[in-house]
């Protein structure tokens, strides 16, 4: 069936199906001799004209319709056909070109005056059967062709309003899902609202209670007697990064309780000369860091921001997860391109290790994916190392899909 519909919109059928129209009972009216009661009762002259109509009407009834139109008017007059006009009354209407839809309609309506000027044909047989009751002349025949005559234009306007009524049903429809998506959008939103809230009201409750309990211990113990230099120095560093941490919880809180931005930028907040403090943190803390950096100069900021925090997980899960706290750092740069790598001793099987959230690198992954680059963590039992690997653009133009790291560590 779709295939038959497909044939029917193919503009090329169309035309060939009007030609037919057309050409078919001028065909019938040469083989049963109807062409001699017309004003051209020469049979090539009556075969020439029907078939210039039929082309004519077949290929210009869009984009030349006066021509079209008036040759089928033409045709009609001369050889008593009125298919074309049919066919042009129905085009025409279809268009609303109502000065040449008036024009074919209304010489379609004066049939029984026309049918006067030709006398009827001698020695031929009907055309059908049921053209001998068929009334020609008088106020049945101008009744008759009445309709006739206003059945293509009708149909013509019926097929415009349905098209109207179509157009109208989808642009309700169309309107109709947009309110549903706008809908559905506003729902996602209060909901998205409410869970920010409530994430928020946990995160307060509870990961800021328990970091300040701990920078209250900590700062405690420091100003105990019995405590001595260097316990004082790591209970002042955690004091520190506990203050620190509670900073950027509150950070956190405010972008949760604030409404969703439309953009998902964000401005970079860390560089790569950053880097050594947070190695000289880590130092103080017992890591051996081994750090060597090249220079990164034009080196997009979102970039250098991502470097930072890969350096900071990876020292973190080396303070976690590494038998003995030592890493290896080397931050390399091309023309287009940054490679960081960091490499640390793997944590034996027995070893318990602190507890993470096991979503560092993967976050991280995604967003150097995102960026246009790649993230991989690859431990090596053979080589006893645990090696993280990024390999980042220099600026976040031309940005494609990266692959994601391996399991996480962390």
């Amino acid at each position: 069936m779709e295939r038959w519909q497909d044939v029917f919109r193919s503009r090329r059928s169309r035309d060939v199906m009007v030609a037919l129209v057309i050409a078919g009972p001028a065909a019938i009216g040469l083989l049963t001799g109807f062409y001699r009661t017309s004003l051209l009762p020469s049979l090539p002259l009556f075969a020439g004209l029907t078939a210039a109509c039929a082309v004519v009407v077949g290929l210009w009834r869009r984009e030349h319709d006066w021509a079209a139109a008036l040759l089928a008017c033409a045709t009609f007059v001369v050889t008593d056909l009125p298919y074309a006009n049919y066919v042009m009354t129905y085009s025409l209407a279809r268009r609303r070109r109502w000065p040449l839809a008036g024009l074919t309609v209304g010489l379609l309506l004066v049939w029984p005056l026309h049918q006067t000027l030709f006398e009827p044909a001698t020695g031929t047989t009907p055309l059908f059967e049921f053209e001998t009751s068929l009334p020609a002349s008088g106020l049945n025949g101008l009744v008759y062709w009445s309709f006739a005559a206003v059945s293509p234009f009708v149909m013509g306007l019926a097929k415009n309003s349905l098209e109207a009524a179509l157009m109208e049903r989808e642009r309700h429809a169309k309107q109709s899902a947009e309110r549903q998506r706008r809908l559905r959008e506003s729902t996602l939103r209060e909901r998205s609202l409410t869970e920010r809230a409530r994430l928020a009201s946990m995160m307060h409750d509870g990961v800021g209670h328990h970091v300040s309990v701990m920078v209250t211990t900590a700062g405690a113990i420091s100003v105990d007697p019995a405590a001595t230099g260097s316990i004082v120095e790591r209970c002042d560093l955690i004091v520190g990064v506990g203050r620190e941490a509670i900073s950027r919880l509150g950070e956190v809180l405010d972008v949760l309780a604030a409404p969703a931005p439309e953009s998902g930028d964000v401005a970079a907040e860390y560089r790569v000369d950053d880097i050594a403090d947070l190695v000289g943190d880590y130092r103080s803390l017992g890591v051996e860091v081994a750090y060597a950096v090249e220079p990164v100069d034009g080196c997009d900021p979102a970039t250098q921001d991502l470097c930072y925090r890969i350096v900071r997980e990876a020292l973190t899960n080396v303070l976690r997860h590494a038998a003995v706290p030592r890493a290896d750092i080397r931050l390399t740069s091309t023309a287009d391109r940054v490679h960081l790598a960091v490499s640390s001793p793997l944590a034996p099987a027995d070893r318990a290790t602190l507890p993470g959230t096991g979503r560092g690198l993967r976050l991280l992954a995604d967003e150097a994916a995102l960026a246009g680059g790649t993230l991989t963590a690859t431990p090596s039992g053979e080589t006893g190392r645990f090696v993280l690997r990024a390999d980042l653009p220099r600026s976040s133009d031309g940005r494609d899909t990266g692959e994601a790291v391996g399991p996480s560590m962390t």
